[in-house]
């Protein structure tokens, strides 16, 4: 028989040596391997890659996917296999060997190393972990924790048996020598061999690929290899990277993937850890003690998380930047043409002093920006952990309803989703669960209830697979909203085009402003159109001006910020200037988006010759529509009964492009508002043609009202025959006389006069 070949795929991560070298295949191709659980099996990969795990049985089996193969991350990185890769699996002719002698580097950040020197209890510590695990094998990185709750990071360097050859993996007993060695310790120095390759593994990165691949070129040329010979000095530039962009994009991420590359050393600078010291220079000798440190063990790495708040600038009320930002500058100048990279994040980068963001220090700079479409599937598609077509297609459908949600957002919907799954879950097993019928079933029960928990507790051994659903992630997206409009307590619209009678022409009008750029964004590149930036919907009171806006944030699925132009008024200087600012700040960080202005002419009004009533406001509206910083992925919408009030500059293309007169609506416009506001009403012989042509002039808030009151007459009349204690049969209706009644009390609002206005108003502006 040809041998089986598997496909590698994840299990979930952990954080200790407890089943990590388990080979996790089905009950089926254990049996056509001839292995039982707990045999030791050899890993070949096609590719490269080969390694000795132990057998065991795969609780659940991936739909859609032959022959899978389940490997934990420290299997993987201890013999170089990676997700998806194929392999084959056979009986090892070796068996786990008692280790002799056990070296561990202690691999924690230094700050953490010193402050515990007691090795005795560490070394008791380790010995305990180590003693509990099935297996151990060199190259593997563990955790250990104190009984105070402090953690420290090990390697297992090297594992010396008693006799014989080395096999793979190896067990830990009370008679194993276990020698612990500190880095930063002189007794065995570190090799003077240079890695050959510097790479960062992309493997559970998702819409990053860009950053990861300028990252790795960087590393290559640091280290001076290119296709396996040495670049000139000359072109090994070493100059430092800053990682830029919003909270929670991955920053942070990728310096603990950096950090995880094969440096000889890898130190942290870190404001914690600097500000712990007691005088300014305990904090500068500190900071420099680093830098020496990674220069006498190159190739090294400096990682800085939040240099905006180590090295911010002078006019900022920091009294460690003050004086750090010079020594950085100076230690960043002392690394040229060495093999010590400085990797740093900051999600304000104009608050870092500007003498590190100089081509000589922080050379490169790297935008870790809002994921986009492409990238929010890829991520949605890592952390789903499942590559069958299924899992794919629901990313997808996720990854286009989820704008403007960085990578945090979206492992916390992922979170909140499975969190959904497990309860279903579990409402399923309690609906299969056996209940009791009488009293006289007790015994039969507690016998039950006995054999229910014996299941349970074996089951509490098992890794339950939690198979998330589209109505898992419709659940979690009303929990979870993008970090940028987390600040803005608004509800989604629920508004849709259906419950707008008469909306038709405005709803293909409209769908060229909203749909092209999105779903046709290759056209308008070739016909160099771009987006428009805003749309004014005017016209009289009640006529769905606000309602359309509503339907277009629901239809498009957009982020929706609504803001009543009144709101952002305010009587202290320079309030309602940045609450305007804000507004756009929050769109752009959240676009693709919409900013719907109601009642813009509060704040929009003509300027006044000479004067400066609502001036400031204005121009800040103008220059955010269309200043210098670009308006890119958000679209404004505003709505106005006083169209001429507003300033001219608005109304010029560039900022408000269209202007959509919105009247009162037409006859048949009436007798659909009358059809959508009847829905599921009883009506008895009703003629709605007939209620259209006597509302002529009537607004649509007006049409929905005589709705209501019909409706409110009705109920009048039969609650009144309740408690006169007359019985009818069938539900409520409402009947032609409710209508016309209403109708006859109906006040209407919009004149000819009025109507005319907007006329010449808008052939006016349209010459």
């Amino acid at each position: 028989m040809a041998d089986l070949v598997f496909i590698v795929r994840p299990m979930p991560p952990a954080s200790t040596l407890e089943g990590a070298f388990r080979i996790h295949v089905t009950t089926k191709d254990l049996e056509s391997l001839g292995l039982k659980p707990g045999d030791l099996c050899q890993v070949s990969g096609k590719d490269g890659g080969c390694g000795v795990g132990i057998a065991w049985r795969s609780i659940d089996t991936p739909k859609n996917q032959p022959h899978p193969v389940k490997l934990t991350d420290t299997f993987r990185d201890a013999f170089g296999f990676k997700l998806g890769n194929q392999v084959t699996i056979s009986k090892a002719g070796s068996e786990k060997v008692l280790a002799e002698r056990v070296t561990i580097v202690d691999v924690s950040d230094n700050a953490l190393s010193e402050q515990s020197k007691d090795d005795d209890i560490w070394k008791y510590r380790c010995g305990t972990l180590l003693g509990s695990v099935e297996a151990i094998a060199s190259g593997v990185a563990f955790e250990a924790a104190s009984r105070k709750g402090m953690k420290k990071r090990f390697l297992i360097e090297k594992v010396e048996p008693k006799a014989g050859d080395s096999p793979a993996l190896f067990t830990f007993s009370d008679s194993t020598e276990l020698v612990i060695k500190d880095e930063a310790s002189p007794p065995t120095p570190l090799p003077p061999v240079i890695p050959q390759s510097l790479r960062i593994s992309s493997e559970g990165i998702g819409g990053l690929t860009k950053q990861l691949e300028f990252l790795n070129k960087r590393l290559s040329r640091l280290i001076g290899e290119l296709r396996g010979r040495r670049l000139p000095p000359q072109i090994r530039r070493n100059g430092g990277i800053l990682l830029y962009g919003p909270e929670g994009t991955g920053k942070s991420l990728l310096l603990k993937r950096i950090a995880q590359a094969p440096w000889r050393n890898v130190l942290y600078v870190d404001q914690a850890m600097l500000g712990s010291t007691s005088s300014t220079s305990k904090t500068q000798s500190a900071l420099r003690d680093i830098f020496g440190q990674a220069l006498s063990t190159q190739p090294s790495l400096i990682v800085m998380d939040n240099l905006d708040i180590i090295a911010g600038s002078n006019d900022r009320d920091s009294l460690p930047s003050a004086s750090l930002a010079p020594i950085l500058a100076a230690e960043l100048d002392k690394l040229k043409n060495t093999q010590v990279l400085v990797v740093a994040a900051s999600n304000r980068p104009n608050d870092i002093d500007k003498s590190l963001r100089t081509p000589n220090r922080l050379r490169y700079e790297i935008e870790i920006p809002i994921p986009d479409l492409r990238a929010r599937i890829a991520i949605l598609k890592v952390l789903q952990h499942d590559s069958s077509a299924e899992a794919y297609a629901l990313a997808e459908r996720i990854g286009e309803r989820t704008h403007g949600f960085v990578g945090h957002d979206l492992e916390a919907l992922f979170e909140n989703a499975q969190e959904h799954a497990v309860d279903r879950y579990i409402s399923q097993l309690e609906r299969e669960r056996p209940q009791p019928n009488n009293a006289a079933d007790s015994d039969a029960t507690l016998v039950s209830a006995v054999d229910y928990a014996g299941d349970v507790e074996t089951a509490a051994e098992e890794v339950l697979d939690i198979h998330i659903t589209l109505a898992d992630y419709e659940a979690a997206l009303l929990e979870v909203r993008p970090s940028a409009m987390k600040e803005v307590f608004l509800e989604t619209p629920k508004v849709h085009w259906r419950d707008i009678g008469g909306s038709h022409d405005m709803q293909a009008a409209l769908s060229e402003v909203i749909d092209w750029p999105f779903k046709h964004s290759d056209v308008m590149e070739a016909l160099n159109l771009t987006p428009q930036k805003g749309i004014l919907f005017y016209g009289p009171p009640g006529c769905s001006k606000t309602l359309t806006a509503q339907a277009i944030a629901t239809s498009s699925g957009l982020n929706f910020i609504a803001v009543k132009g009144a709101e952002l008024t305010s009587m202290y200087v320079g309030e309602s200037e940045r609450a305007v600012r804000e507004v756009f700040r929050k769109a752009r960080a959240a676009a693709p988006s919409i900013i719907f202005f109601d009642e813009i002419d509060s704040i929009g009004s003509e300027r006044e010759a000479g004067g400066s009533k609502g001036l400031n406001v204005l121009t800040t509206l103008l220059n955010e529509m269309d200043g210098i910083e670009s308006l890119k992925g958000v679209l404004v919408l505003a709505a106005t009964n006083k169209p001429d009030v507003l300033d001219p500059a608005l109304l010029r293309p560039g900022r408000f492009d269209s202007l959509m007169y919105i009247g009162p609506p037409d006859e048949a416009a009436r007798r659909e508002i009358f059809r959508i506001r009847s829905r599921g009403v009883q009506l008895a012989d009703v003629d709605i043609d007939s209620l259209a042509r006597q509302t002529e002039g009537y607004s649509g808030a007006e049409v929905a009202n005589i709705c209501l009151e019909a409706g409110r007459r009705s109920a009048r009349r039969y609650i009144r025959m309740k408690e006169e204690g007359v019985q009818f049969e069938g539900a409520p209706t409402v009947s032609q006389e409710d209508f016309e009644e209403a109708i006859g009390k109906a006040v209407k609002r919009i004149t000819a006069e009025m109507v005319e206005g907007y006329v010449m108003w808008r052939d006016g502006m349209s010459r």
